[in-house]
């Protein structure tokens, strides 16, 4: 593969704040429905509604992973974007 031209390496710097740009409102909601959950539990609302704003929250925090690894983890030779394990790596070498 052959070096970047200033151009391109412009483009793709660009392409890659607006995704972390992306990335920070996926992390804002969660946070912000953690805080409505919580807000909800000191008010005594049904459990029913705390729990879909957790799992709303879980959710969020899981897409938000998802789209990490998928930016800055992607496997080199595929176009569609599939992950290396990198995480199973880590902790095959933690271990």
């Amino acid at each position: 593969m052959g070096a970047m031209t200033g151009e391109e390496q412009r483009r793709e710097e660009g392409h890659f704040r607006k995704v972390e740009g992306a990335m920070l409102y996926i992390e804002d909601a969660a946070r912000r429905l953690d805080e409505t959950a919580q807000e909800l539990k000191k008010d005594g609302a049904p459990a029913y509604l705390i729990a879909a704003l957790e799992t709303a929250a879980g959710a969020a925090r899981a897409d938000h992973a998802r789209l990490m690894k998928s930016v800055y983890w992607r496997a080199p030779s595929s176009d569609q974007g599939e992950l290396l394990a990198a995480g199973d790596e880590q902790q095959r070498l933690a271990s």
